[in-house]
């Protein structure tokens, strides 16, 4: 419990004073200890129904840890968007789409308000939702999404950052899916050149987003290109194997 700083103030009065205050503390922490460790353990059985998908029992349980975790933390903690967001990840899986959304604009809502607006959770929040948004081809809600993450993760991080070319990478295929393929080239190849600074031309990350940028030659009509990068990423995946 972070509650120490609280009692700095009685330093200088009364020592039993000072022993009964943190009796009464122990007595409180103990319970919310308890409770935290229930939330957690109940968090693991949620992951463990979902990898092997018993959906049903995975949202039974995670209601029963977002009930913990509301009255054990308060209703704006972000250990209460947590358990959102797994419900949410639960009903996409069952393709239900508009709770799942409800969920993930909840967690966001409270992730913002208890973290802040650049937190990386906040971001992965928004990245949650661009994903559900760009699957039901709302493109214009995904890219607002997509782009605040980026965002994020550029002021956070750096605009080098392995994980900037991630979000980079969700953006292009989403231009790509709105066949704005010059959009999406130009990100593309923004991809590459950060994956190969930061991780090694020989990296699998390199050999993907090659063939993502080949794919799109090959829709564009740029055969030739296309199959120069098909075969810089083989290469690339042969190296990998061995």
């Amino acid at each position: 419990m972070k509650t120490h700083g609280n009692r700095v103030i009685f330093l200088t009065t009364y020592r039993l004073r000072i022993i009964v205050i943190l009796t009464m503390g122990l007595l409180f922490a103990f319970p919310v200890y308890a409770q935290e460790t229930l939330w957690k353990e109940l968090n693991s059985k949620v992951i463990k129904f979902y990898r092997e998908n018993k959906y049903t029992e995975a949202i039974s349980v995670a209601n029963e840890a977002l009930k913990v975790a509301e009255n054990t933390f308060g209703p704006e903690h972000h250990r209460v968007a947590t358990s959102m967001n797994n419900l949410a990840l639960i009903y996409k899986a069952q393709g239900k789409q508009a709770a799942a959304e409800d969920f993930y604009k909840s967690a966001l809502t409270i992730l913002e308000k208890s973290l802040g607006s650049d937190n990386p959770k906040v971001g992965t929040a928004l990245y949650n939702l661009a994903r559900l948004y760009h699957e039901q081809e709302k493109y214009a809600e995904a890219e607002h999404m997509y782009k605040r993450a980026l965002e994020i993760d550029e002021k956070i991080l750096s605009p080098e950052h392995p994980d900037v070319a991630l979000s980079l990478n969700n953006l292009a295929q989403l231009y790509n899916d709105q066949k704005r393929y010059e959009e999406a080239e130009a990100l593309y190849k923004r991809v590459l050149t950060i994956l190969k600074k930061a991780l090694g031309p020989d990296h699998q990350n390199v050999a993907y987003t090659l063939e993502n940028l080949a794919a799109l030659y090959l829709k564009t009509g740029k055969t030739d290109e296309a199959e120069k990068l098909s075969e810089q990423a083989e290469q690339i995946r042969l190296k990998g194997i061995k």
